[in-house]
């Protein structure tokens, strides 16, 4: 019995790692391993994947602050106006790169999302926008970028 629920665990376990496409490629982001997802997305990598988590790639190089990771993925393709599947720690389903770089005052990365036609009219699940974070944290040259935009 003890080796059929062994052999069950095994099979569950491996069927999680192919159900998530690219999640090598958003814990290369998470990281900040910019070497390692130049070469995944190079292999076939998905930059827009959502992974097991429901974030991209982008979004997980944001939440960490791994700008160069943010930068380049956005400059191959990496769209900024995907929004989260599921909650993560206090990130309820719903947010975007743009409402985590405000709500952390990763200033580079919301100059660099908008740059790149970030929406920044979005609504969270708490019925709050990437400005309404910045605003509310402080982050001044945030709230100025966002403002501008």
């Amino acid at each position: 019995m003890k080796k059929m629920a062994l052999v069950a665990l095994f099979v569950v376990l491996v069927a999680s790692q192919f159900g998530c496409a690219s999640s090598s490629l958003s814990r290369a982001a998470l990281d900040g391993n910019l070497q390692e997802v130049k070469v995944l997305v190079s292999q076939g990598e998905k930059i827009n994947e959502i992974d097991k988590w429901g974030w991209t790639p982008l979004i997980w190089s944001v939440y960490y602050g791994n700008f160069p990771v943010t930068k380049w993925l956005l400059e191959n393709g990496a769209d900024p106006n995907i929004q989260t599947e599921r909650e993560y720690g206090t990130y309820l389903a719903g947010t975007t790169a743009l409402i985590l770089a405000a709500a952390y005052g990763r200033d580079d990365a919301v100059e660099a999302l908008l740059e790149n036609k970030a929406d920044s009219t979005v609504v969270d699940r708490k019925g709050k926008k990437a400005i309404d974070y910045a605003e509310e944290y402080g982050f001044e040259k945030s709230v100025a970028l966002l403002r501008k935009n």
